[in-house]
Formats: C-alpha cells, structure tokens, sequence
C-alpha cells in the first residue's frame, strides 16, 4: 500500500479534539453530544470509504507493477534465448548439427594454446567425404545432404565426448583429438571406417559412403600455426587419397 500523508486525517483530528472537550465541559448537554457523535460518525464513514478507494487503487497498482515486472522477466528470458540461439547458430553448421568453420578454426587455436600451456599434445584429423558432388548432381542436393548428415552420425558415434568434429568446408570436415598421439587416432578412423563398412552393407542407398582422411600429431613445442597445422593434415589425407581412391567420384 502507498503512504497517505500525515494532513489527511486533519479534519478527523479536529473533531476528535472537539468530542474530547465536549466529553470534559461539564455543561455539555445530550443533543450537542448526539451532534458531535453523528459528526464524527459520519466522518469517519468517510475516512473508510477513502481509505479503502486508496488500497484498491493500490493494490490495482501493485498488481499493474506485477504485471510489468513478469512482462519484463518474460522478455529478459527471451532476449537470453534469442541470444542464445545466436550464439548457436554462428557456432554450428545447421544441416548437420556439428561445429562450423570458425568455431572449429577458434577451438583449434584454443587446443593450440592448451598443449603449450599444459605440455600437451594433441592429433587433428582432416576428411575429406568422396564423391558429393556425384550424388548431388546424379541423385539431387537433398540427398547429398542426407550423406553428410549420416557421415557425421557414424562419426560421432565413434569419437569420445571430448574429441571435436567440426564442418569446415562443403565436403571437409576436421576432428580434434585432445590429448591423443597419432597411433591412437589411426585407431579410431580404423573404426570409423568399419562404423562405415557396416552402413554401406545395409545397401541403403544407390552409392556408398566414403572418405579421404589425414592425421597430424602437434607438440606443445613445435610452434606451428593453425594454418600450418591444415596444410600438413590436407596434404597427408591427399596421400591417402593418392593411394587409396583412385576409382572413386572424388
């Protein structure tokens, strides 16, 4: 409730000051006190038809306040989601719900300046997906969008929560692997391409999925950049793709 000032009640005052000294004259007679009661009686009838408007107009306040602050509140929480779905959408590839190219360029510098810190290592792999364009122009795009969005299904079906897949071109995807040596990666794209294997056995589709891939291990001290790291892994996937795809719609 709002404060009433303190003048509001002066006239209340006065004729209660006036009962008090009709109340004391002791030649005081029943008619001026009747019409001293039927004052005040009156006036105070008033005073709580006053005082009452007052509370509901206040409390038609605080509830209009309420209001606006759960409209406020309401609209806070849509700006954080809206925010939210920003950040998300300029950090991931919306076909196929993995990172794109400049958050998986930012989480490799991040991982770059993690293994210095730490005197760690970590390996990245560069994919290359065969044959897109083949099944784009023979079979359409949303075909071609169905292959790579089961490529990076049956990826991650393999990598652990910690290893970062990320779309950074048309048909290139890298991985990171924190903390994993170049063997051990070699491991994991070895049951990748099994998780692959068993797809194309379904006979599923009119083409089969498949992949060029190379692997770079870097040391916490071997300073190389970023753009350093992709040219080594570009050029060790196309010698697997030298050796291994010869017959394909690459």
């Amino acid at each position: 409730m709002t404060g009433i000032e303190p003048s509001f009640f002066e006239n209340e005052k006065a004729l209660l000051k006036d009962a008090k000294e009709l109340i004391e004259d002791e030649k005081r007679d029943e008619k001026s006190v009747f019409n001293n009661f039927s004052v005040i009686v009156k006036q105070f009838d008033k005073v709580i038809r006053d005082v009452e408007k007052i509370i509901r107009i206040s409390d038609g306040q605080q509830e209009y306040l309420h209001r606006i602050q759960s409209d406020l509140k309401k609209e806070i929480e849509d700006r954080i989601r809206a925010e939210e779905k920003l950040k998300y959408y300029a950090a991931i590839d919306t076909l196929t719900g993995v990172y794109n190219r400049g958050m998986g360029l930012a989480l490799l510098e991040a991982e770059i300046k993690s293994i210095r810190r730490n005197k760690d290592v970590f390996s990245m792999c560069y994919i290359d997906l065969d044959g897109l364009k083949h099944v784009n122009d023979n079979y359409g795009h949303p075909e071609g969008d169905e292959l790579l969005v089961i490529t990076c299904k049956l990826v991650k079906e393999v990598i652990r929560n910690n290893d970062i897949l990320c779309r950074v071109g048309g048909d290139e995807f890298i991985i990171l692997f924190p903390n994993m040596q170049k063997e051990d990666v070699d491991e994991a794209m070895r049951k990748i391409t099994l998780n692959i294997v068993k797809e194309n056995e379904k006979k599923l589709r009119p083409y089969d999925i498949s992949f060029s891939y190379g692997i770079v291990q870097v040391e916490c001290d071997d300073g190389k950049s970023i753009d350093e790291i992709i040219q080594m892994a570009d050029a060790d996937m196309y010698k697997f793709k030298k050796k291994y795809k010869k017959s394909c719609f690459c």
